[in-house]
């Protein structure tokens, strides 16, 4: 099936018009996806063994996009790829098993073409992206990633228009699992100053007396602090966090 991509800029419109011979009609609400990075929390579900490094995933950087399918009777799509994937992939010292399968992107299809009644937009079902590497350029040693993700729900409303979602995510590394619960929120903001957190870089609103003559450009109802470990802003509340 051919695919083309449908991004959304920082100043996208959802309400588009069209004009008539009896005038304007509103159309109606599509499942838009914020285009580009994502910043994700995962938090291990009960049960989990926190003390295997696999359990232990700090916020990281996710990309989304979402693909119009050119075939009428079927559905659009989503893909999501990992940061880490995509690092391991291009670094120039990688050797991927080329008798391994490898599929960098988790792909799955929306069910509707419009938010559902609670305003989300839902892939219930994702293909699973896998990487088997002979020598990884990053941690110097063989590596092996999957990731297995499922009920991805994409918020969509006026004010938050495809910019925060939630999902299930079972990951493996080099043979230990440990599935998450994971929520995410567009734009990926960097909070560090001198190698340090700075919660500041975090605030939405610009402060000219402090030096800061623009706001983060994170939505200004998202609940967000500046993680310790990646010093990026991320969600603090769940997901929709659509009030103040």
């Amino acid at each position: 099936m051919n695919l083309r991509s449908i991004g959304l800029s920082t100043g996208a419109v959802l309400s588009a018009f069209t004009l008539g011979a009896c005038g304007a009609y509103q159309q109606d609400p599509q499942c838009v996806v914020a285009k580009g990075s994502f910043i994700t929390v995962y938090t291990p579900k009960p049960g989990q063994d926190t003390s295997q490094a696999c359990a232990q995933l700090k916020p990281a950087v996710v990309g989304l996009e979402k693909y119009f399918s050119e075939d009428p009777s079927a559905r659009d799509t989503v893909a999501i790829r990992t940061q880490r994937m995509g690092d391991e992939l291009a670094h120039k010292d990688t050797q991927v098993d080329p008798d391994a399968p490898r599929q960098p992107n988790s792909v799955g299809e929306l069910t509707t073409d419009a938010p559902g009644s609670d305003n989300f937009c839902e892939v219930p079902s994702l293909g699973t992206a896998r990487l088997e590497s002979r020598y990884s350029g990053i941690s110097k040693a063989p590596l092996s990633l999957v990731y297995e993700w499922s009920n991805l729900r994409i918020y969509n409303t006026p004010g938050i228009p495809g910019t925060q979602f939630t999902a299930e995510l079972r990951y493996t590394e080099n043979g230990c699992t440990a599935d998450y619960t994971v929520k995410g929120i567009w734009p990926v903001v960097s909070c560090a100053t001198n190698g340090q957190p700075d919660e500041t870089k975090c605030d939405p609103k610009p402060n000219p007396a402090a030096g800061r003559n623009r706001g983060s450009g994170i939505n200004p109802v998202f609940p967000v602090k500046c993680d310790p470990d990646v010093k990026i802003c991320v969600l603090t509340g769940e997901v929709p966090s659509d009030k103040p």
